[in-house]
């Protein structure tokens, strides 16, 4: 008897089959552009073998590159190596990122199967950052697909010129219909303290990578924020962020978003927001604990009295494999006010504009020179398609000879007939009897001219060429004539 070489594992290959069976392409995808949020996004655990379809943008590839960490592969990467004019300013780069579709592209070549959505991390306080991030929101919009943006502003110890490429992205997001923005400023993300939900800290951007893995579990989470924006017409957020926050010791969801409220990511007043997105994340253990209901109680007190809010969207809670009672909430906050925030950054930058206008790129009071791309028309579905070839498999192809022509195609064409209102105002109703009678003479011309096609009787019987021409008149009656119209006489 043959000793056996091994035991068979039937767990290892149930979890074999399973990830075969998982699909080739993610349904979501993420566009990362700039040094700083590509760097944070790579940084564990930012990115996993989990993570959609990671696109890195960036001036050079080969910078890209030395960023990675050892086995991670990107989906796809667009440097501007080989541009060699300066790309300091938004206006410098938009030319080359407007033209370039390859990420795009490739994305339609990767599946049949259309896209979830799209996130777009990215900073704009450089010539990449915020010329990409208006120009690819517009990209998808024309492809027909939904993104959400996460915008980082320039810190205020940043310079003049890096404020002056940020208002720049926010004045062209605001002509792109449908365009989401979630905005955070630089100096309170980098301030921001927390825990995770195994309890380790979270420091600085780490919590922007936070946020962005939250809303990666959710996986329609960019089409409803798409949704309740485009009702409402709001296209600038902020969130407000509740990272790791056990239930035994808060208490309850009150008391973790009274934390949250003290650790924004943007100044704003809340009492001016109008829209809200709510996303949780929970163990199973708290399934019970925290209904649906209860979630939707606890988060309508809370806001009361502090914002009246048009509506209120809390999308259906992620259940995570966690044994702990560590939470996690996401609050999408919208349609605050915003004046405060582009009068200051107008003011900041308006010694750059006079060079953006000299270059065209802006016009006299300011505004940007951005044309959103035309949506692309739907592609026509197998049913369509059938609909339309139809006529083309019924049309009659066999070729038509000098006997089998109508009457109708060998006529020469006569002139238009007037229409009825100009009839009825240039003839007067004397005349009608005249025009009538005109109309019967002609009709008896007609016949005679029929009459007289017909060959005379003779002590043969015709021929069915003959037959064929003595019936043709009967069938195919000359075009009547266009009715004419008499002149009033005085």
């Amino acid at each position: 008897m043959k000793e056996a070489k091994g035991t068979f594992n039937v767990l290892a290959s149930v979890e074999k089959h399973i990830e075969s069976l998982k699909p080739l392409l993610p349904k979501q995808a993420i566009v990362c552009i700039g040094e700083y949020t590509i760097k944070n996004l790579l940084k564990a655990p930012g990115v996993d073998k989990h993570s959609p379809l990671p696109i890195l943008i960036e001036k050079s590839s080969d910078e890209i590159y030395k960023w990675m960490p050892k086995g991670f592969n990107p989906y796809y990467v667009l440097d501007f190596d080989d541009v060699k004019n300066e790309m300091h300013f938004w206006y410098d780069v938009l030319p080359y990122v407007s033209k370039d579709n390859s990420v795009i592209e490739s994305l339609k070549k990767k599946s049949l199967e259309k896209l979830h959505g799209a996130i777009i991390y990215s900073s704009v306080w450089d010539g990449i950052g915020s010329a990409s991030l208006p120009t690819f929101i517009s990209k998808f919009r024309t492809s027909r697909i939904n993104s959400l943006a996460i915008s980082i502003l320039p810190s205020k110890l940043q310079p003049i010129d890096t404020h002056f490429n940020a208002y720049a992205a926010l004045q062209m997001c605001q002509t792109i219909e449908g365009a989401i923005v979630l905005l955070l400023d630089k100096d309170h993300l980098e301030r921001y303290q927390g825990v995770n939900r195994q309890g380790a800290p979270i420091k600085g951007a780490d919590a922007a990578n936070y946020l962005v893995n939250l809303f990666l579990s959710k996986e329609t989470l960019v089409d409803e924020v798409a949704e309740i924006a485009k009702t409402f017409n709001i296209k600038l957020f902020t969130p407000l962020l509740v990272t790791g926050a056990s239930h035994k010791i808060y208490g309850s969801l009150e008391n973790m978003l009274d934390t949250a409220l003290l650790k924004p990511f943007f100044d704003f007043d809340l009492s001016t927001a109008s829209l809200l997105y709510v996303l949780l994340r929970i163990p199973p253990t708290l399934k019970d604990k925290l209904p649906r209901d209860k979630i939707e109680n606890a988060i309508v007190n809370w806001f009361s009295g502090k914002a009246t809010l048009k509506s209120i969207y809390i999308t259906e809670p992620v259940y995570t494999e966690d044994m702990n009672d560590r939470v996690d909430i996401a609050l999408l906050i919208g349609g605050f006010d915003t004046a405060k925030l582009f009068a200051d950054m107008e003011k900041k930058t308006a010694s750059l504009k006079s060079k953006a206008i000299d270059r065209g790129a802006m016009v006299q009071d300011g505004q940007i020179v951005f044309t959103p791309e035309p949506i692309e028309p739907e592609a026509k579905t197998p049913k369509d398609a059938e609909i339309t070839q139809k006529p083309e498999e019924t049309k009659d192809e066999t070729p038509k000879t000098e006997e089998t022509l109508s009457s109708a195609e060998i006529t020469t064409p006569t002139e238009e007939a007037p229409s009825v209102s100009e009839q009825t105002s240039t003839i007067p109703p004397a005349d009608n009897v005249a025009i009538i009678a005109e109309e019967a003479e002609a009709t008896a011309e007609q016949v005679s001219e029929n009459t007289s096609a017909i060959p005379a009787q003779t002590g043969t019987e015709p021929s069915a060429a003959s037959l064929e021409k003595m019936e043709e008149p009967k069938e195919q009656a000359k075009p009547r004539r266009a009715r004419r119209t008499r002149k009033k006489t005085s």
